[in-house]
């Protein structure tokens, strides 16, 4: 079996991305595929949520790919196809605290250069500057327990009941908001309306405060698209809420994630499996600027600007719904946010810089409790550019 090369010298980036894996176990194993469209990084938690990392070959300076045609490996590409691949495990805080590590050089670009020799062998990851040389050799372990789709966790995709396209910050203001808040569980809640300007998309959270509402505003600046399916990824449904049970924490696990993206496509089939694709324009994520020296307040070295071919972080979550909501459970759903479009959609038609989170003394006839009451909007910092993915 060849060698697998690459460099990069862009290891911040690589440390914002690697991040994203940490709330999935940040000392627990990673699985990583290479392939010669990049690295991938895949990390299941309790066969219930799972996160795919993509880091394209383009974010680094060279990248040589063995020229073999088997390997021993095999994963199914984005098109459905088998596809060739070298297969690792490695501890995330391993990988991530020696990545970290050398970033922080202030005074020279550090390249970074990974190799892997294919089963049995290290993953080595060697860090360069202008006058040293560090290696690193992580022990490499391969194991089956999550890297497929037996358990079913996986989104059909002609089977999509709803689909949304959020601007990335919008969202992840009001995940941090819920954080806050105490929730524990949450309602994925989708309507829309055939002109569009009824259409609705809320996060409902349960927490010791009682329930609380998160409408996004009905903007194309924040919610570019929001569909609702018959269940065949194509019949257009109108006035037909779609609504998913979630735990929060499993929720919670896609706020890094969110925090580097430009926008964020919701999908869920109608299994009650929920797909969170993020995409990230670079300079949303990370735009090397010089660094200033911390003694004399001075700027050292301006680090390379990240290639205007690269794609940016690429990561897709997937998830399974909580439970199935039975009927009774879907009416009181609905009957809390008809109280919202009752109030002539003030929350709805609010301005684009702001989402609003309401508490009402409400309880679902499936989980009977006592809830406070009272009312709160939260300014939200967003930004003035729109992005331009999907």
């Amino acid at each position: 079996m060849g060698t697998f090369v690459a460099s990069t010298v862009h290891l911040e980036h690589f440390t914002t991305a690697l991040n994203c894996l940490t709330p999935f176990g940040l000392k627990d194993d990673v699985l990583i595929y290479i392939d010669r469209d990049g690295l991938s990084f895949v990390r299941e938690n309790n066969h219930v949520i799972k996160i795919q990392l993509l880091l394209s070959k383009e974010l680094f300076t060279s990248y040589q790919y063995p020229d073999e045609e088997e390997f021993g490996d095999e994963r199914v590409d984005a098109d459905g196809d088998l596809q060739s691949c070298m297969k690792l495990c490695v501890k995330i805080n391993h990988l991530l605290d020696s990545v970290n590590i050398m970033s922080k050089n202030v005074d020279d670009i550090v390249e970074c250069t990974l190799t892997y020799d294919g089963h049995g062998s290290p993953f080595i990851l060697i860090f360069e500057d202008s006058f040293i040389e560090e290696r690193v050799e992580y022990s490499t372990l391969l194991f089956n327990d999550f890297d497929s789709n037996v358990n079913g966790l996986q989104l059909a995709k002609d089977e999509i009941v709803f689909e949304c396209i959020i601007k990335g910050d919008t969202l992840y203001n009001a995940l941090k908001e819920l954080k806050e808040i105490g929730c524990k569980q949450c309602y994925l809640y989708a309507k829309t309306s055939e002109t569009g300007h009824e259409s609705v998309f809320a996060i409902i959270a349960k927490s010791d405060l009682g329930f609380s509402k998160i409408i996004l505003p009905n903007n194309r600046s924040i919610i570019e698209k929001l569909e609702i399916y018959k269940g065949d990824s194509t019949t257009l449904l109108y006035d037909t809420p779609v609504v998913g049970f979630f735990d929060f924490n499993s929720i919670d696990k896609i706020r890094l994630s969110v925090k580097i993206a430009s926008k964020v496509l919701f999908r869920m089939d109608a299994q009650q499996v929920l797909s969170v694709n993020i995409l990230s324009q670079t300079e949303d994520v990370l735009v090397s600027k010089p660094r200033n020296d911390p003694a004399t307040n001075n700027t050292t070295v301006k680090q390379p600007q990240l290639p205007r071919d690269y794609p940016g972080i690429v990561i897709e979550i997937c998830m399974f719904a909580k439970e199935a909501l039975d009927s009774l459970a879907q009416q009181d759903i609905e009957l809390l946010m008809e109280t919202t479009n009752t109030k002539k959609n003030r929350e709805i038609n609010y301005i684009s810089s702001r989402t609003t989170m309401e508490d009402k003394p409400f309880a679902p006839n499936h989980n009977a409790e006592t809830h406070s009451e009272s009312d709160t909007d939260e300014e939200l910092h967003i930004t003035n550019s729109v992005p331009l993915f999907f």
